[in-house]
């Protein structure tokens, strides 16, 4: 429909990874494909995604103190009930947590501290400090009252203290130096340079065996402090920021400023917060783990290196294991296409939106009002994907949607006219009462007329078919024409596009209804599109689609009444003037109600509009000299539309032959694109390391793109640079639409290469 609905952001869980040999037969070496474009070599890449483990609902009252791991990958974490391992998550299920009972002979034992030295576990009490590594033969007597920090370095000397009292002992007990360090809250020791870092709230000190304790950092609100690089830094952080000492300049642009944990893995600073955790990256910016996408609660208690590339995350609510699995597009291609099988189909039809009932195992698939469109995407996604690997599943799939979107067209029992949707025993509603279109205006939402099916009596079927459903069907079946070889789908592909393309043109450029009125969105009648004031998009809109759709037509049934209606309204009606105007010029307007309500801000469901139907606008221009007017329409729009990075853009805009299509930020885009697709909550405008703009007309928020992993889940029709989202990750997307389309429209245009394993 004209209007962008009200979609729910949701997201969906992850799939094993699944290797599969491509089909492509494209030249490892080639750096450019036949139009001259430069190719993405697909390598493997480290994809992130999260395990979680959650605190239990009868363990509420239960505090998280400290994480350990050992050598063997065994993960224990302290609580105030006892030492728990982390048990039974995985991608798609979280876990929980189960009491230790790997050692009998520590269950009766008051655990105060754990830690992890050289890939083993310590252990402190109120009496001793040992491990049950290096056959239990470490272990100290630190006659203590009260110990409840320590830490272990060279020769497995020990710093233990209460708080205030420091001891230093040999890994025989024996006393080398008792102190004083009033408040101390953490001791950090670095091998390389043998030295602890004593840390309190107001100061930092380096202990350095048989050297006097040097304070370095006096200030207050510090949480934590480490030893860092190479270079030997000290990197301190508070509830204000952190500083590197000497130089002491706090920064403070961060995802959140008040730090609880620093740690250092695989040569990176990671941070833990009271809103998440972060990571310095090597260009300056911070990669942004926060929300149950990512972790159990974003106040954090400890950050450390987990195994296989792994993050451990230990929050106040559970555990997050942020994981970073290599693999390459084509994988992760593999693994959507899987998840939508699995949970996003319907009839033939790609359900953009699936509600998980319990839990990950069973989802609702209902109809929505834009079946047409969101199965379009998937059926042409998967006939590239045939096309480039021969897969005869990918055809099957293709297969199976055209059925579904062929049925919408004969569910109606009236030729050209198709159905927004169809259902097996569903009500059969009508809503289009007084005043429907201003209701359906102002809310974006479409009336729901449900009619009894034509072909089955249990059957019903949605009426008051759209603009952007049309363009749905045009782009699957243009694809279906262009792609398959099987001579019957073409025959029945071609008989659907002619039939709604003549019922268009024979009906004055309307879709009439079945009461014989056109429906809300409906309408590409001159006296319709030329009403718009020249600044407002639809006036724009409405000429490039039908231009596309009677191209296409003409193209594939060799009738004229296309091409003349066409060539008239370009020529006599403007349609070529509309199409061809500037985006920049696409403004507010409100001269009448439609109008205002229609420019109130960029409508990105008509980029998603725009940018599918011009695989009919330009491939099949009528004659070479608009061929080259409608690549100059792209390009203004593809201009404009550069700083959202979407890949779809890029590559439609790569289908004109454009050398500079913006690759790089299309794989960044597929990259990070989350494999949690599910609806989670997301909050970043508080964010102070994000550069918030001026409020301007295209709803843009910042200057730059934050990463797609720590956005609200995006979808073509949507804005993406919303920072902030709502849910509870009981709802989850099809990748069909979102992510497999530009992925295997990549791979068919070239720019993609097939998997270099």
């Amino acid at each position: 429909m004209k209007r962008k609905y009200l979609t729910i952001s949701i997201f969906i869980c992850a799939f094993c990874v699944i290797k599969i040999q491509s089909g492509n037969a494209q030249n490892s070496l080639q750096k450019f494909n036949a139009k001259g474009q430069e190719v993405y070599q697909d390598k493997p890449f480290l994809q992130d995604y999260s395990i979680r483990y959650y605190l239990s609902g009868d363990s509420k009252s239960t505090s998280l103190k400290e994480i350990s791991i050992n050598r063997d990958n065994q993960i224990r974490i302290l609580s105030n009930k006892g030492i728990w391992v982390p048990d039974n998550g995985s991608i798609f299920y979280p876990g929980k947590f189960v009491a230790d009972h790997s050692y009998p002979a520590i269950i009766p034992k008051e655990i105060l501290s754990i830690k992890t030295f050289q890939n083993q576990t310590f252990y402190l009490d109120n009496k001793q400090l040992f491990s049950n590594a290096w056959a239990g033969k470490i272990q100290v007597d630190h006659h203590l009252p009260g110990a409840q920090i320590f830490e272990v370095g060279k020769d497995f000397h020990f710093l233990v203290s209460d708080g205030n009292q420091l001891l230093f002992l040999d890994k025989l007990g024996n006393k080398l130096l008792t102190t004083t360090f009033e408040g101390l809250r953490q001791i950090r020791y670095h091998e390389a340079t043998n030295t602890f870092l004593l840390i309190s709230s107001n100061r930092v000190a380096e202990f350095t065996p048989s050297k006097a304790i040097k304070e370095i950092f006096s200030g207050a609100n510090i949480t934590s402090a480490l030893h860092y690089g190479k270079q030997n830094k000290i990197v301190i952080g508070t509830t204000k920021g952190y500083l590197f000492y000497p130089n002491n300049l706090l920064i403070t642009q961060l995802p959140c400023n008040e730090i609880n944990d620093i740690e250092e893995i695989d040569e990176q600073l990671w941070f833990g917060s009271t809103n998440g955790a972060f990571r310095l990256n090597a260009d300056g910016k911070y990669s942004y783990y926060a929300g149950q996408r990512w972790l159990p609660d974003n106040n954090v208690i400890r950050i450390i290196k987990g195994p296989a590339k792994s993050v451990l995350v230990l929050t106040k609510n559970g555990l997050g294991k942020i994981c970073f699995d290599p693999m390459t597009l084509e994988d992760k291609a593999i693994f959507y296409e899987r998840q939508v099988r699995e949970k996003n189909m319907r009839y033939g039809i790609n359900c953009s939106g699936v509600r998980l009932i319990d839990n990950y195992s069973s989802v609702e698939v209902n109809n929505q009002p834009s079946d047409n469109l969101w199965t379009a995407m998937y059926l042409v996604g998967q006939l590239y994907r045939y096309k480039v690997t021969g897969s005869i599943e990918a055809k099957q799939n293709a297969y199976e949607s055209f059925e579904a979107l062929e049925r919408l067209h004969t569910v109606t029992g009236i030729k050209g006219l198709f159905a927004r949707s169809f259902e097996r025993d569903y009500k059969i509603e009508n809503t289009k009462e007084a005043g429907w279109e201003e209701k359906e205006l102002l809310s974006g939402s479409p009336a729901a007329l449900w009619l009894s099916a034509a072909d089955h009596h249990n059957w019903t079927w949605r009426s008051t078919a759209s603009s952007d459903q049309t363009v749905g069907q045009v782009f699957a079946l243009t694809a279906i024409l262009e792609l398959v070889t099987d001579k019957e789908w073409k025959a029945r592909a071609l008989k659907c596009l002619d039939d709604l393309i003549g019922y268009i043109v024979d009906n004055d450029l309307y879709i009439i209804d079945v009461d014989g009125q056109p429906t809300m969105w409906g309408k590409w009648n001159p006296a319709y599109v030329n009403n718009f004031p020249k600044n407002i998009g639809d006036r724009k809109i409405t000429s490039s689609n039908i231009i596309a759709f009677l191209q296409t037509a003409y193209q594939f049934t060799g009738k004229e009444k296309y091409k003349i209606k066409a060539v008239e309204l370009m020529d006599k009606f403007g349609y070529l003037e509309n199409l061809m105007r500037p985006m920049s010029q696409i403004g507010k307007n409100d001269s009448d109600l439609l109008s205002k309500v229609l420019s109130e801000e960029w409508n990105h469901s008509d980029d998603e509009m725009y940018f599918l139907a011009y695989w009919g606008l330009y491939p099949y221009a009528l004659k070479p000299s608009l061929k080259e007017k409608f690549r100059k329409a792209i390009q203004d729009h593809w201009e404009i539309e550069r700083p959202e990075g979407d890949a779809l853009w890029n590559f439609t805009y790569a289908m004109t032959g454009a050398k500079k299509f913006d690759l790089a930020e299309s794989i960044l885009f597929l990259k990070t694109y989350p494999f949690d697709l599910r609806n989670w909550a997301i909050n970043n405008s508080k964010r102070s390391d994000v550069d918030i703009i001026a409020p301007n007309f295209r709803g843009q928020t910042t200057k730059e793109r934050l990463p797609l992993g720590e956005l609200p889940i995006f979808r073509h029709n949507g804005q993406i640079f919303t920072l902030d989202s709502q849910g509870d990750g009981s709802v989850l997307i099809s990748a069909g639409d979102t992510w497999l389309l530009p992925y295997w429209m990549g791979r068919y245009l070239g720019v993609i290469s097939a998997p270099k394993k």
